[in-house]
């Protein structure tokens, strides 16, 4: 689990801040997906070293939402969302929320606008946070970056996501593995009700999707000759 903070405060040092600049749809294609008063539910997590030290309910609420510039240049000109998060049994996160500020490696964004992920991808390869060991994921559902990093017999990844439909936080991940024992620890705040994505599903099982196209058409095959 020493590892996995260290990782997380580490990640905070790439981006300290994120400016909030007017609505509505720009020229560039960007709105925002979500809107004042909507709640969404998470599930904040801790593993350390194969045990779960944390496993609890949160809940975020968007008080307010940034004006969006008319054009962005850059990706500290992405506006920000004030999104306030608890318990679910409404206890205010203590200190372990500081190991969200991982975030920090990504951009430091809790919700980014939606529309033009793109230019999403432009904005934040061309950033200060970008690192060489930062790839970009756009998947049918989601969009973000992960970073990875092996030290001796410890890999290291991070990554976080974004649900395309409505531009908030999909997951936020923090993982270290021991690759001679398998062990892992990690932190994780992961929303509820994401749903399955079946274009990323396709595209990481293609050859079992081959395999079973090829077993129906096989079988279809045997079907029609016995008729």
């Amino acid at each position: 689990m020493k590892r996995v903070i260290q990782m997380a405060l580490v990640l905070s040092l790439a981006a300290m801040c994120v400016v909030s600049p007017v609505l509505a749809a720009t020229s560039q294609g960007l709105e925002w997906g979500i809107t004042v008063s909507d709640e969404f539910t998470y599930q904040f997590r801790f593993v350390d070293e194969g045990e779960t030290t944390l496993d609890e309910g949160v809940n975020a609420s968007v008080n307010s939402l940034g004006g969006i510039a008319d054009p962005i240049s850059d990706w500290f000109g992405l506006p920000s969302a004030n999104i306030e998060m608890v318990y679910t049994n409404g206890t205010p996160l203590g200190l372990e929320a500081i190991t969200l500020i991982g975030i920090l490696g990504f951009g430091g964004a809790f919700a980014l606008p939606t529309g033009n992920w793109t230019f999403m991808t432009e904005l934040a390869q061309d950033s200060l946070w970008w690192t060489d060991n930062h790839t970009v994921v756009n998947d049918g559902s989601v969009w973000g970056s992960r970073l990875a990093e092996t030290e001796d017999d410890i890999t290291s990844e991070a990554y976080v996501h974004y649900l395309k439909s409505d531009g908030l936080l999909a997951r936020y991940v923090v993982q270290a593995t021991n690759s001679t024992s398998g062990v892992s620890s990690s932190i994780s705040l992961v929303r509820n009700n994401i749903g399955f994505d079946i274009v990323s599903w396709v595209s990481d099982n293609i050859l079992v999707v081959g395999i079973g196209v090829g077993v129906i058409v096989v079988l279809g095959a045997v079907v029609c000759r016995r008729r």
